[in-house]
């Protein structure tokens, strides 16, 4: 534990700007005083162990971390006065490196392509549309390209901007990423693609209704892609 919460307090010392507080009314504040975490990460031990339950589960610190993900439980105060811990995952390559995350909808002749691919974290299968980390060094574009390329072997002649959210020094881009007919579909195995499809947008909006289209992700990308379609249709 003491591990975990030395890296925190680096990391603390490192990127402030992951543990800024706004203090504004009815924020969750992280507490940042080294003394009152390992104070009050003893009483909630405390209070573990009267439950019965494991001190780890209020662990303070980085609890994990690799190339791509910070996974940090935090000190907070919440509105309300309570003092605890609030795990949080922290996606490295758009808030620190400066990393694009892209989601792209691809189309030709009034279709969309939809992927079968295997989620780890869910252990079970999704149908959903092409999407990527970010990869510092690369702009939004040039990674769409890269995970068209990678995911289903193929490549854009045209890339629309959905929308744009920034992250810290990335951030996430959704794309309308139109497609040659005679583009042949190559789906990497190794990505844990199985199959793919196209579907008309009158489908796609059934599968929507459906449940059938759960990727939030995804989903994303289909209401802003409605809602570009109903803008042009207002502005006729």
């Amino acid at each position: 534990m003491d591990e975990s919460l030395n890296r925190y307090l680096q990391l603390m010392q490192e990127r402030p700007d992951l543990f800024r507080n706004l203090n504004e009314p009815g924020e969750i504040r992280i507490i940042q005083d080294a003394e009152r975490i390992r104070f009050e990460q003893m009483r909630l031990q405390s209070e573990m162990q009267d439950k019965g339950l494991p001190e780890h589960y209020v662990e303070i610190g980085v609890l994990s971390e690799d190339q791509w993900f910070w996974v940090v439980r935090d000190l907070v105060e919440f509105p309300g006065g309570k003092v605890g811990g609030y795990i949080r995952f922290i996606n490295r390559m758009s808030r620190g490196e400066g990393g694009f995350n892209v989601v792209i909808m691809c189309i030709h002749n009034d279709q969309v392509l939809m992927i079968r691919k295997f989620r780890h974290e869910e252990r079970d299968w999704s149908w959903e549309f092409p999407r990527g980390f970010g990869e510092p060094g690369l702009s939004a574009e040039e990674n769409a390209q890269k995970e068209l390329e990678e995911e289903i072997g193929a490549k854009a002649l045209r890339l629309t901007l959905l929308t744009h959210v920034n992250e810290q020094k990335g951030g996430t881009a959704v794309f309308l990423a139109e497609l040659d007919p005679e583009q042949e579909i190559i789906l990497d195995a190794g990505e844990g693609l199985a199959s793919y499809r196209w579907v008309s947008l009158a489908e796609l909006e059934d599968l929507v209704r459906q449940g059938k289209l759960a990727d939030w992700f995804s989903l994303w990308a289909f209401a802003l892609l409605e809602l570009r379609i109903n803008d042009k249709h207002h502005s006729i």
